[in-house]
């Protein structure tokens, strides 16, 4: 099958991020850290966005006033600028410095920007482009890491390039843990299929659902921007968009893990990670652990969703979802309390939570959308639905508050308008936060997966544009989009192969063991200031929170992938390209 030009660009641009890499030392070498001090996205903007970079600085006697945007090649000057009148200072990373805005630069092409002053602060940036299409790649490229992440599967050439590998973990033969509620004579199971949740090899029920969960809105919102034959997996030519074919993969191995009472199961793992290998060569037994409230609900919200979204492409498999959602729905009101706790031998992913309200409201929310049975609304009367943050696996009640406010559903009117209101408010609260912050950033602590978190709020801003029609909510989305491509406290990409200097060395099994380097379009946990890794080895550069993070594979704190980050990574990119064209 002819590869999609957008398909070969990637490809490219893997291979380009090796030599650019190599390049960017060189650069370095020659220039000591000049590069370093200037923070903006190393790939690209639209003509239409706010292009504003951070020039951080060592103190202010002497400091620059004045920069330029140049061509690349050439060196031809197309714009003249001064750094802002205030210095800035972050107490997240220690330091203070300038912006450099350059939004007046709209024509296409690619540049670099210049400072100028006295050594040390005459530098120069990494080139970025200014396009129409900025973000087109690393959207498709963010997606097809789902494809990747494929258990029981093997991944051809053909699709996979040279990260192409065997089949693993079939899960033809999977035991009853203890903590399931069977016990192990009762024979093998069978549950193969979905993604690999993370660096590691295991399959999480509730990671899923907000993964699944988030990668059916963006569709919901934007049904025309993945479609058929887009991303290159071997389903591509089915008739139906192919991020509802990739999405499908992980759904059908969900419903394996509900049992027969309607309750779904918490995890299928080892009973420890694995070291650093390759799928095909971790051969240790494989569980199914624990039954829970968070799982079943996770479950049930997920399954609402694709019975919608899936009706009008096969509705056989979109009944089979709805009727397995309300099963799920009817064993968490039966078993309100199931909390998960990692039993004494299970080393695994615990995905703890201890509070279940957000989950039922969740869940609620999406079944009342696509049954429209009273039953739920009623549930949801008196509940407080809104959208105060960003929403994470251990939190999903913003994720309701979405659904209901973008999806035609039968809640009153004053209600609607009520969460409405609280999406727009939040992203105001974020926008105010912006205009006080060295890098144009919402306030936020830098936690495990702060990455994930800051995408998030950038798809809370795309929402908020959508309900209220105004683009200072895109323009503040595309603005944390620079924040994960490389106008951060640490100067690098979070995306793997996309930037100049982009994350290179993830805490991800099959890119350690496979040693042909990182599969583009992961984005990386980022910045944590916990730590925990470095009690096993890992040595950070810094103990400031916002640059708690390394580019180092055994750096399971900072630098690990997963679904759940990646789906509003791919939310985020895809809604700003899909919003920024249609601006035109």
């Amino acid at each position: 099958m002819q590869k999609t030009p957008v398909i070969s660009r990637i490809r490219r641009l893997a291979v380009a991020a090796v030599f650019l890499s190599a390049l960017a030392a060189f650069t370095l070498s020659a220039h000591a850290t000049t590069m370093e001090n200037i923070r903006l996205n190393q790939t690209g903007y639209y003509p239409e966005s706010r292009k504003v970079a951070t020039v951080v600085v060592s103190d202010d006697k002497s400091a620059p006033s004045e920069f330029l945007v140049v061509g690349v090649p050439g060196g031809r000057t197309v714009f003249r600028g001064k750094l802002s009148a205030e210095l800035f200072w972050w107490e997240e990373s220690g330091e203070r410095g300038f912006r450099a805005d350059f939004s007046a630069v709209s024509a296409p092409g690619r540049y670099k920007l210049v400072i100028l002053g006295d050594v040390p602060y005459r530098s120069e940036s990494y080139p970025f482009t200014v396009s129409d299409r900025a973000f087109k790649d690393v959207a498709v490229a963010s997606m097809r890491t789902y494809y990747f992440q494929r258990c029981s599967y093997a991944l051809a050439r053909k699709h996979a390039g040279k990260w192409a590998r065997a089949a693993g973990h079939p899960d033809l033969d999977v035991t009853y843990h203890p903590s399931s509620g069977h016990w192990e004579g009762e024979g093998k199971v069978t549950s193969p299929g979905g993604w690999y949740d993370a660096g590691d090899f295991g399959k999480y029920v509730v990671n899923s659902g907000i993964t699944v969960g988030t990668l059916l809105a963006f569709y919901e919102l934007f049904p025309n921007y993945f479609p058929d034959k887009s991303l290159d997996i071997p389903e591509s030519g089915s008739g139906r968009p192919d991020i509802l074919d990739e999405v499908k993969f992980n759904l059908d191995w969900m419903k394996t893990m509900q049992d027969v009472d309607g309750g779904v199961f918490f995890k299928l793992t080892t009973l420890s990670f694995p070291g650093y290998i390759m799928p095909d060569e971790d051969r240790g037994q494989r569980f199914i652990i624990g039954k829970s409230t968070t799982s079943s609900l996770n479950f049930a919200a997920a399954m609402a969703m694709a019975a919608r979204v899936y009706a009008p492409f096969d509705s056989v498999y979109a009944k089979n979802c709805a009727e397995r959602a309300l099963l799920a729905w009817e064993w968490a009101v039966k078993n309100p309390g199931a909390a998960f706790k990692n039993p004494a031998d299970v080393k695994t992913g615990e995905y703890r939570d201890a509070t279940f309200d957000d989950e039922f409201i969740w869940a609620a929310a999406e079944l009342f959308i696509t049954t429209k049975e009273k039953r739920f609304a009623d549930f949801l009367k008196g509940k407080e639905v809104s959208y105060s943050g960003e929403p994470s696996w251990q939190n999903v009640h913003s994720l309701a508050a979405l659904s209901l406010a973008s999806v035609k559903n039968g809640l009153d009117a004053q209600r609607l308008d009520t969460i409405r209101k609280s999406v727009t408010k939040t992203a105001d609260k974020w926008l105010t936060e912006m205009d006080k912050h060295l890098y144009r950033m919402p306030n936020m602590k830098f936690i495990w997966g702060s990455n994930s978190s800051f995408a998030n709020m950038g798809v809370g801003m795309i929402y908020a544009h959508i309900i209220s029609g105004d683009s200072k909510y895109l323009l503040g989305a595309v603005e944390i989009a620079d924040y994960l491509l490389g106008k951060n406290a640490v100067g690098i990409s979070f995306v793997s192969a996309f930037g100049t200097k982009a994350m290179s060395n993830p805490h991800h099994r099959q890119s350690v063991a496979g040693k042909v380097g990182a599969i583009p379009g992961f984005l990386a946990g980022g910045p944590n200031a916990g730590q925990q890794d470095s009690a096993h080895g890992v040595t950070y550069s810094s103990k400031l929170p916002a640059k708690s993070y390394e580019d180092a594979y055994k750096s399971y704190a900072s630098n690990e992938v997963a679904i759940n980050w990646n789906a509003p990574a791919v939310f985020l990119f895809g809604a700003i390209d899909a919003l920024m064209r249609s601006q035109k």
